[in-house]
C-alpha cells in the first residue's frame, strides 16, 4: 500500500508510515474511533514500532482513554527517555487525570530535558500551577520572559496569560489583569489572552469591561461559540438576563446548558425540564454541568429525594472532583442533613478541602452548627488568596448580621472582614473594592454609603442590571422613592424575576398609596412563576380587598412543592377556611445559636439604635404602624426606621432558644407577685396580652409555670416543648379543654386579638365586640364567657420593650358585675382588653412587633386602605 493510498474501511495499511500518517488523518478528523482501531492494528503488526504506539496513545487521549494511554506513554519513554513528544503528552495526561504533583514532576523532567524550549519551560509552569504552586510557576515564567529577547509576540503573549493566570491562582487580580493586557498589546488576535481577560473582569466584578470584551471578540470571530458562551455568562452574571435570551437565541450554537441555567435563573422550572428531557431524548451522556442543573432543577421542582440520589450518583461518579465535594456538602445542609453532611466531610481528602469551593461549603456546614468563628477562620483563610471574595464578604456579612451587629461574635466578625477588606486594597481594582464594600453598606443598613457607592459603580459599569438593583435600593432607603422607581424598571425589563426588585416594586406601590396595584402587581408575579409564594404574602394579601387573591395564589402553587411553599398554602388554607387547622408548620432547625448574654443584648439593642440592622424590607404592616403613631411625614419615616431596626433585633433573639438561665433584664409591676402567687399555688387563672410576641416569649419561657396555652395553632417551638399544654383556639372543643385545664390549676394564656372574623368558621358570632382606633373589632369571647362561669381573674401581661430591658406590665382586669348578662360583660370586657391594646400599639416603634396581628386586621377592616396612604404634605 503506498502513502498515497486513502484508508478505506477494511484495508488495513501494510506500512507503518502508512499506518501513523493515516491514524493521524482520521484522529484530525474527529474519526477517533477509527484512528484507534487502526493504530491498534498497526502495534500488533509493528510491535517495535514506537511512533505508533505514541500516536495510538494520543488517539486514546482524544478519546478520554487516559489511563491506557498514559500506560502506552510510559511504554514508549521507558525506552525512549528523550522521546520529545511523549513526554509533552505525560505532561498533558497526568494533569487531565488531575494527578497535578506527578504532572509536575513530569513537567520538571520536559523542561530540563529541554532547556532550550520555551513551550517545555510553559508546561512545566502550568503544571506547578495547577499542582498548587503559582508562585513556582511565576517564577519560571518571568525567567524565561526576561531571558529570551528573541520570542515572537505569539510566544511572549503565550507566557503572560500564563503568567496573569499564576497571578490570579494566587488572587492578585489587579496584577494579573496588569500581565493579560500585556499579553494583548503583544497579540491583539490571542484568543486564549482574550478569554483570559474576560474571566478576570469578572473576578473584578467589571462586567461592562467583560462586555466590551465579548463584543470585541465575536467582531473578530462573528458567532465564535466559546465566545457566545463568554458573553452570555458575564451578562448573566451582571443580571442582563433579557440580554443573554437574545443572544442564545440568535446564535446557531446549541448552547443546552446555557438555556437550562438562564430558565432556571429566570424561575422557568417547566422550560428548563423541556429542554433537559430534549437532550436526554437524543441519547447523550449528560455533561457534569447538565447534571449539576438537573440536580437544581429537581430541587426547585420539589422532588427532593430525586435530586439527593442525583447528587449523591453525581458524587460517586468522580470523588477527586471538588465542585462534586462542594454540591454534595451544600445539598446536605440546606437539606438540614447536618450529620450526615459532617460524616461526609470527615471523609473528605485533605487536597478536597484545601479547594476553595469545598472550604466555602464547610463554612456553610460550621455556621449551621454554631460554630462561628471557626466558620470566619476559614472563609477568611481562603479569601486571602481566591480570586474573587464577593462571596466571601456577603456570607461574613451575613453571619454577622444573624448574630446580631454589636455582640461580641459579630463584631469579632466584622473586624475580621475589615482587616480582609483593607489587605485586598494592593489585590484588586479600585472599582471592585468599591463594589464590595457597597455589599457591605447593603448588608449592615448603611444607606447613604450604599447610595454612594452604587451611584459611583453605576457610573463606571452601567451594563451591571444588579449593580442598578442595589442603587434603587439605596434611593428608596434615602426616600428618593421616583427614582427608585425610575431605577428598578429597567432592572426587572432585563431580569424579570430579580427577587429583590420585584420585591421592592411591590413596596414602592404602597409608598405611592395604590395598594390596589400592589394587590395586583403580587398576585401576577406569584403567578407566573416570577415570585415564590412567602408566608408574608399571605398576610398581606388578606389586607386587600380582593376575595379572589388567595384562591390564585393556591391555585399557582399546586405545581411548586417546596418547603417554604407548602407553609404558605397551609395557611392560605387555613385563611380561607378551607382547613380548619393548617396543622404543624415545617421550620427550619438550623443555623444553631448560642443564647446571648446580658452584655450581648444591651449591645445588640445599641447598634439597632445606631441604625446598623440586616436590611429588610417595610411591611405594610410597619406603614400602617407609622400612620398610627404620628403626623409628620419626617416623623413617620424615622418611626418607619426605627420600626425596621426594633424588627431586626425581634429576628435575632427570637432565633436563640433562650432558656430560664439566659440573663434578662425585666421591670415588673406590683400585681406580678400576686400572679407569681396563683401560678405557683395552682389558682385557676387567666392571662390575656398580645399575640405571643417575642418580648411573651421571654417571659412565658423564664417565669410561667403549670402554664397552658389558648393559640390560633400549633407551632413546632411550642408544640414540641412538654412544659406547656397548647389548646388550639379553633377547635370546638377549646372551651372544653380550656375549662379542663383550670380546673387542674393551670394558668391559661390568651391571644383574643386574633381577630375572629378571619380564624375562625363562616356563620361564627360572638359577643366579644368592640372599637380599636374607630375600626369595630369582633374578638374571641372564650376567655369571658368562661371567666364569668368559673369566677376565674383574668390578668392583662403584656412585655415591652423599655430601652435596653423588658418591661412587663402586669394588672388584673375587671371582672364580671354580679347578675351581668353575658353579652354586657363580654362586650364591656372586649372594650378593656381593646383599650390596652391601643396603649401596646402606641407605645412606640420598638415594640410594633406585639402588635403587628392588629396592624393587618385593621386593614382588613379599612377596605380603602387610606391607613397606609402616604398623603400629600
Amino acid at each position: 500500500m503506498s502513502s498515497n493510498t486513502p484508508y478505506t474501511a477494511g484495508r488495513e495499511p501494510d506500512d507503518a508510515a502508512d499506518a501513523i500518517r493515516q491514524g493521524i488523518a482520521l484522529r484530525q478528523g474527529r474519526r477517533v474511533d477509527e484512528s484507534i482501531r487502526l493504530l491498534r492494528e498497526g502495534m500488533r503488526r509493528h510491535p517495535a514500532s514506537l511512533l505508533i504506539k505514541h500516536e495510538l496513545a494520543v488517539s486514546l487521549h482524544w478519546n478520554g482513554e487516559h489511563a491506557e494511554s498514559l500506560a502506552l506513554t510510559e511504554e514508549v519513554l521507558a525506552a525512549a527517555p528523550a522521546h520529545k513528544p511523549a513526554l509533552y503528552v505525560r505532561v498533558e495526561l497526568l494533569t487531565r487525570m488531575k494527578d497535578f504533583a506527578a504532572a509536575a514532576a513530569a513537567g520538571a523532567v520536559l523542561s530540563q530535558r529541554h532547556p532550550d524550549e520555551w513551550q517545555a519551560q510553559l508546561r512545566h509552569a502550568v503544571a506547578l500551577r495547577r499542582a498548587g504552586d503559582p508562585s513556582g510557576a511565576r517564577d519560571i515564567i518571568e525567567r524565561v520572559l526576561g531571558q529570551w529577547d528573541a520570542l515572537q509576540p505569539q510566544a511572549r503573549a503565550s507566557l503572560q496569560v500564563e503568567a496573569s493566570r499564576c497571578l490570579a491562582d494566587a488572587g492578585e487580580i489587579r496584577a494579573a489583569l496588569d500581565a493579560v493586557r500585556a499579553a494583548l498589546r503583544e497579540a491583539p488576535d490571542s484568543r486564549e489572552a482574550v478569554m483570559q481577560a474576560i474571566g478576570l473582569e469578572r473576578f473584578a466584578l467589571d462586567h461592562t469591561s467583560a462586555l466590551r470584551l465579548c463584543d470585541e471578540a465575536l467582531a473578530r470571530w462573528p458567532d465564535d461559540e466559546g465566545f457566545v458562551r463568554q458573553k452570555v455568562t458575564t451578562l448573566m452574571q451582571a443580571g442582563d438576563m433579557s440580554g443573554a435570551e437574545a443572544l442564545l437565541s440568535a446564535s446557531r450554537h446549541q448552547h443546552a446548558d446555557l438555556w437550562i441555567w438562564l430558565d432556571l435563573d429566570l424561575r422557568r422550572f417547566d422550560r428548563a425540564r423541556g429542554r433537559f428531557d430534549e437532550q436526554l431524548a437524543k441519547g447523550e451522556t449528560a455533561s457534569p454541568a447538565l447534571q449539576r442543573l438537573e440536580i437544581r432543577l429537581l430541587r426547585n421542582e420539589g422532588r427532593a429525594d430525586e435530586a439527593h440520589a442525583r447528587m449523591l450518583a453525581y458524587w460517586h461518579q468522580d470523588t477527586g472532583s471538588p465542585e462534586a465535594a462542594a454540591l454534595v456538602l451544600n445539598g446536605l445542609v440546606a437539606a438540614e442533613r447536618i450529620e450526615e453532611a459532617e460524616a461526609f466531610a470527615a471523609g473528605l481528602s485533605d487536597a478536597l478541602k484545601e479547594h476553595t469551593a469545598v472550604r466555602r461549603a464547610l463554612a456553610h456546614l460550621l455556621l449551621m452548627v454554631g460554630a462561628i468563628e471557626a466558620f470566619t477562620d476559614l472563609l477568611i483563610e481562603d479569601a486571602r488568596h481566591a480570586p474573587s471574595i464577593l462571596d466571601h464578604v456577603t456570607r461574613l456579612v451575613s453571619a454577622a448580621g444573624r448574630w446580631g451587629f454589636g455582640t461580641a461574635p459579630s463584631r469579632a466578625v466584622m473586624a475580621r472582614l475589615e482587616h480582609l477588606l483593607a489587605g485586598a486594597e494592593s489585590r484588586f481594582p479600585e472599582f471592585t473594592l468599591n463594589v464590595l464594600r457597597a455589599q457591605v453598606a447593603m448588608g449592615t443598613s448603611a444607606w447613604a454609603e450604599l447610595a454612594e457607592r452604587t451611584g459611583r459603580a453605576c457610573g463606571q459599569s452601567p451594563g451591571d442590571i444588579l449593580l442598578l438593583a442595589l442603587k434603587a435600593r439605596a434611593e428608596f432607603e434615602t426616600g428618593r422613592f421616583d427614582s427608585a422607581l425610575a431605577t428598578i424598571e429597567p432592572v426587572l425589563a432585563h431580569h424579570p424575576a430579580h427577587l429583590a426588585a420585584l420585591k421592592l416594586r411591590h413596596a414602592l406601590f404602597f409608598v405611592f398609596g395604590d395598594a390596589e396595584g400592589g394587590a395586583t402587581f403580587l398576585l401576577e408575579q406569584v403567578c407566573s412563576g416570577a415570585l415564590p409564594l412567602e408566608p408574608w404574602m399571605v398576610y398581606d394579601v388578606r389586607m386587600m380587598d380582593r376575595p379572589e387573591v388567595l384562591p390564585e395564589l393556591i391555585a399557582s402553587q399546586t405545581n411548586r412543592p417546596t418547603s417554604s411553599v407548602s407553609n404558605a398554602v397551609r395557611l392560605s388554607r387555613h385563611f380561607l377556611r378551607l382547613d380548619g387547622d393548617p396543622g404543624e408548620l415545617v421550620l427550619p432547625s438550623y443555623p444553631l445559636y448560642r443564647p446571648m448574654s446580658g452584655q450581648d443584648l444591651r449591645d445588640l439593642f445599641a447598634a439597632a439604635e445606631q441604625g446598623q440592622a440586616e436590611p429588610s424590607m417595610p411591611t405594610v404592616v410597619g406603614l400602617v404602624g407609622r400612620r398610627l403613631q404620628s403626623e409628620t411625614l419626617g416623623e413617620k419615616d424615622a418611626w418607619m426606621a426605627r420600626a425596621q431596626h426594633a424588627t431586626y433585633v425581634h429576628r435575632v433573639i427570637a432565633s436563640r432558644n433562650v432558656r430560664p438561665d439566659t440573663p434578662l433584664e425585666f421591670e415588673f409591676s406590683g400585681a406580678f407577685a400576686e400572679l407569681d402567687e396563683r401560678m405557683a399555688l395552682r389558682r385557676p387563672t387567666l392571662l390575656v396580652g398580645t399575640h405571643l410576641g417575642i418580648g411573651n416569649l421571654f417571659f412565658f419561657e423564664t417565669y410561667l409555670t403549670n402554664a397552658a396555652f389558648l393559640v390560633n395553632w400549633t407551632s413546632t417551638r411550642w408544640g414540641a416543648d412538654p412544659k406547656y399544654q397548647i389548646i388550639p383556639g379553633t377547635n370546638r372543643l377549646a372551651a372544653a379543654r380550656l375549662v379542663k385545664c383550670l380546673k387542674e390549676g393551670l394558668t391559661v394564656f390568651s391571644a383574643p386579638d386574633f381577630p375572629a372574623e378571619t380564624n375562625t368558621k363562616l356563620g361564627f358570632r360572638s359577643d366579644a365586640v368592640g372599637s380599636l382606633f374607630g375600626a369595630r373589632c369582633t374578638l374571641l369571647d372564650t376567655v369571658p364567657k368562661v371567666a364569668q362561669a368559673l369566677g376565674v381573674p383574668i390578668y392583662w401581661l403584656q412585655a415591652l420593650r423599655s430601652g435596653t430591658d423588658v418591661r412587663v406590665d402586669v394588672r388584673r382586669m375587671a371582672g364580671a358585675l354580679p347578675n351581668e348578662d353575658t353579652a354586657t360583660w363580654a362586650a364591656r370586657w372586649a372594650q378593656d382588653y381593646l383599650d390596652l391594646l391601643a396603649g401596646v400599639m402606641t407605645s412606640g416603634a420598638d415594640n410594633q412587633n406585639f402588635s403587628s396581628v392588629m396592624y393587618r386586621y385593621l386593614m382588613l377592616k379599612r377596605g380603602d386602605l387610606s391607613i397606609a396612604r402616604r398623603e400629600p404634605e
